[in-house]
């Protein structure tokens, strides 16, 4: 094998042409943005990742982070995948093609390795307070093994070396139930799991020599991350897509054992925590317990205390599971808890408290999960929360990532100092341009008006990206002759390019190429008797099925234009109600997006937010626009 072989793919392929459209939110430009952070930010001497990137320091710069890059090192290969689907962009293909090759190098023995690498002597001490001093030989990252699951399904989609990527699936997945420890075994109630501390350096690790420590986890907040549910998620769900497609009996198992763990009462609900007082979780993971409202069950419900991004890993998990397995047990836990996971912010912008009862803050990491329980959740017919998607994808989701390089260079030059002073050789890189070369990665925590004290955790970067990703996609969808337009987003396909002119005007515009049907879900704030359609002009009458309008007998060229009126209202939310940081936010709204909020945040170090004055014209400003329809689309990630 060859590292041209291994990057010479058709996933990429795809047609460009010039058009004239609104200058509004385009998902795919936001795609092309991201790719150049991403790239920016890889190590190309030590083919990982530059995990953190500081810029509230005086000399702004990256620094490597522990064994959390070779754990996240799979999810952003799969970013940079889904980020070229949806934009076209070539830029840096040698150097993923280096970055593909460093991952599949790490898979030995059914495991994915962090290897000893004597030039990375920060390597394995993520969290060394809670595991022990790491040690100078090879760990298994159970985590990245299920993310690196996850990559190797969609290079096998997309026509990377399939045979190679079956053989690589069917092996991880056979070591990572392999490794797992089990109890009850054959019981009605058997489950299996990671021990949090089996190895050291970080949560989950199995050392090359074995697991040093079996004991099964008695709280969620046990280990240094915060949560132990989410060190399975990953594997739940990677195995339960891998079971879909190939019925290899052993990736179901692994969902299942893993899936009755990790809902366990223990984790789950308004319960003690034993680990909840510890310094360290005081510390990272303010709120950590927080009792249910009387007369609940929370942990029935899939209630949560306590590092949101980290419970919806293995939300997401337990969901492809309930779906792969017909679990409709599980299935309802996911949605009782999404729907609780509301509760905890605001979710009319798309914005929820990762520690609620705690600091305000959302992760990048937590947005990508939020649209991806939506849309997965309204896949599988357990609810529509397209709105809910709409709301994220609008606001948080766009705002939080970096795209102004003025208001970074602000922040570094109020920086009151310097960080990572102490750092071994090799692990800090600073750049002149590195306001332009990171551009369009994401914030790693944000209030609701501004990211503070700007740094970035790449993890967060991977997530939050994917869910453009997963925006994207589920916007608008081609089903044999039909197509479905669940998002009122600009988008390109070979079926149909959808221009929407909002928040500007109530005024999407849709340009048929080859669907003979139509069918268009339209959100809750537009009432139905103030929609009008035209075809190709003229007023038209369509069927409603539900809340979508329906045209059929479509012929290629034809123009469809649906308008209605933009309600415009100014309304105010609170968070971490009847808790010393309760906190008024007053938002205007022009439909589903934010054009203005206060209380603002002017600290001269943060990056702020929501400054949209533009959005509240009447006419939307066009722009000319170089579009990409890719050839092949991975659907329903």
């Amino acid at each position: 094998m060859t590292e041209t072989d291994l990057f010479d793919v058709p996933a990429y392929a795809g047609q460009f042409y010039d058009t004239t459209s609104p200058d509004t939110l385009d998902l795919a430009d936001r795609a092309a943005l991201a790719l150049n952070g991403i790239m920016g930010t890889i190590d190309p001497d030590l083919l990982t990742m530059w995990g953190l990137v500081h810029y509230n320091a005086r000399r702004p710069h990256l620094s490597h982070w522990a064994s959390a890059e070779t754990l996240v090192d799979p999810k952003l290969a799969e970013s940079i995948t889904l980020m070229r689907i949806m934009s076209g962009s070539r830029r840096e293909l040698e150097l993923e093609q280096r970055y593909r090759a460093a991952l599949l190098g790490r898979l030995q023995d059914g495991l994915y390795w962090d290897l000893t690498d004597q030039r990375r002597p920060w390597r394995n001490s993520y969290a060394a307070g809670f595991y022990g001093q790491g040690k100078d030989e090879d760990f298994a990252t159970l985590p990245g093994a299920g993310r690196m699951l996850r990559t190797l399904l969609i290079w096998r989609e997309l026509g990377v070396q399939p045979e190679r990527m079956e053989q690589e699936l069917r092996a991880l997945t056979s070591g990572l139930l392999r490794i797992a420890v089990k109890k009850d075994a054959g019981g009605p109630g058997e489950y299996a799991y990671y021990p949090e501390h089996g190895g050291w350096g970080e949560p989950c690790a199995y050392p090359r020599s074995g697991w040093l420590n079996t004991d099964e986890a008695q709280g969620e907040t046990e280990g240094g991350e915060g949560s132990v549910v989410c060190m399975h998620g990953h594997q739940i769900y990677a195995a339960a897509r891998w079971y879909t497609e190939s019925r290899q009996g052993e990736a179901l198992d692994l969902a299942r054992l893993l899936t009755h763990y990790v809902m366990l009462p223990r984790f789950w609900g308004g319960v003690p925590d034993p680990y909840a007082d510890r310094a360290g979780m005081r510390l990272m993971h303010i709120g950590a317990h927080r009792a249910d409202p009387a007369y609940t069950s929370g942990h029935e419900q899939g209630h949560w205390y306590s590092h949101f991004h980290a419970r919806a890993i293995a939300l997401r998990g337990i969901l492809e599971y309930a779906w792969a397995a017909g679990d409709e047990r599980a299935a309802e836990f996911v949605r009782r808890a999404y729907e609780y996971t509301l509760s905890q912010g605001i979710p009319r912008m798309g914005w929820i408290n990762c520690y609620p009862a705690g600091v305000d803050h959302v992760e990048g990491c937590a947005l990508g999960d939020l649209v991806a329980l939506g849309v997965r959740l309204s896949d599988y017919g357990l609810g529509d929360y397209w709105d809910d998607v709409d709301a994220v994808a609008r606001n948080q989701l766009v705002e939080q990532q970096l795209t102004r390089p003025d208001f970074l260079e602000r922040v570094s030059q109020n920086a009151t100092g310097q960080c990572c002073e102490q750092a071994p050789a090799g692990q800090l890189f600073f750049a002149e341009d590195i306001f332009t070369r990171t551009l369009g990665i994401y914030g790693g925590t944000a209030l609701p008006t501004s990211i503070p004290s700007v740094w970035v955790m790449h993890c967060c970067t991977s997530n939050a990206t994917q869910g453009l990703y997963y925006t994207w996609e589920g916007a608008l969808r081609s089903r044999g002759t039909t197509a479905e337009v669940n998002l009122l987003l600009n988008r390109a396909s070979a079926m149909l390019d959808v221009d929407s002119f909002l928040p500007f005007e109530g005024r999407v515009q849709m340009r048929n190429k080859t669907a003979r049907r139509l069918a268009v879900r339209i959100p809750y704030w537009v009432r139905r008797s103030e929609l009008a359609l035209t075809l190709n002009g003229a007023p038209f009458i369509p069927e409603w099925i539900g809340n979508r309008v329906v045209v059929e007998a479509l012929q290629p060229g034809d123009v469809i234009t649906l308008t209605f009126p933009v309600i415009q209202q100014r309304l105010a939310y609170t968070v971490n109600a009847n808790s010393p940081h309760e906190q008024v936010y007053t938002l205007d709204l022009r439909g589903s997006t934010v054009v203005d909020i206060s209380p603002r945040d002017d600290s001269p170090d943060s990056y702020p937010l929501y400054l949209r004055e533009g959005m509240k014209a009447e006419s939307a400003p066009l722009k000319s626009a170089r579009r990409f329809t890719p050839d092949q689309v991975v659907r329903g990630w």
